[in-house]
């Protein structure tokens, strides 16, 4: 199976090639008194402030160290959802310790849930480097993940094929939705007879798992038209 993966970006860094923010602190230098004399300006150690800097190759490589994990998850979803395939952009924050103290996926066209989670799993378990002068780091990343398995790829739908079941079911998505402030991208696979094969979600913040798993089950109970002899996968917001 191929994955191609996509730019790093980390918070801090981001920020400042935006023009956005003051630049990274400058290393201690010697300084010299009034009086002629030398002076080796050790400034505290301090992580008071909430977003720090992280080492891009490190994390780069903490990545690359769970690819096999997550060819695993990708492996055991395509026994789930045979046409699993797509892209996915994790948004993780990292603590001092090294552990994930938030992780989701920003964007994902996988269009199966349980995959997605797995995914996320696997990169909770691994120790990231440490974030430098805050205290926590930001990391997001891409991947794209071809179809694993080797058959015809579903037919792709516009978001309007959907939009009538959409509608049948707009009170329990807003009762999922409530309490939320971020968007949500859903993507979705229905087979020949109109049922949801799978179905994944993208979403704003960590604080909306909760709502993602509720959409998900929603969206599974809806009745959908069928996209004829072939199953079709759809993307669309919520």
């Amino acid at each position: 199976m191929r994955i191609a993966t996509c730019a790093l970006s980390l918070g801090l860094f981001t920020q400042a090639a935006c023009g956005g923010g003051d630049p990274p602190p400058k290393t201690p230098s010697q300084e010299t008194d009034d009086d002629g004399s030398d002076r080796v300006e050790r400034p505290p150690l301090d992580v008071s402030a909430e977003i720090g800097a992280l080492d891009e190759g490190a994390v780069t490589k903490t990545f690359e160290a769970a690819l096999p994990d997550l060819e695993a998850c990708m492996k055991t979803g395509a026994n789930r959802v045979e046409f699993i395939g797509g892209a996915v952009q994790f948004s993780l924050k990292i603590n001092q310790g090294g552990s994930l103290t938030e992780a989701y996926l920003e964007r994902t066209t996988l269009g199966d849930r349980d995959t997605e989670k797995c995914l996320l799993t696997a990169l909770g378990k691994r120790t990231w480097p440490a974030p430098q002068g805050g205290v926590h780091g930001l990391a997001h990343k891409g991947f794209e993940f071809d179809m694993v398995n080797d058959v015809r790829p579903p037919v792709i739908w516009d978001s309007s094929e959907v939009q009538e079941t959409l509608d049948t079911l707009g009170s329990k998505i807003s009762e999922c939705k409530s309490g939320t402030s971020g968007d949500f991208e859903v993507t979705m696979y229905i087979g020949t007879r109109g049922q949801v094969l799978g179905a994944g979600v993208a979403q704003s913040n960590a604080s909306d798992d909760t709502a993602a798993d509720c959409l998900v089950d929603v969206l599974k109970e809806g009745k959908y038209k069928s996209p004829g002899s072939w199953p079709a996968k759809v993307s669309f917001h919520l």
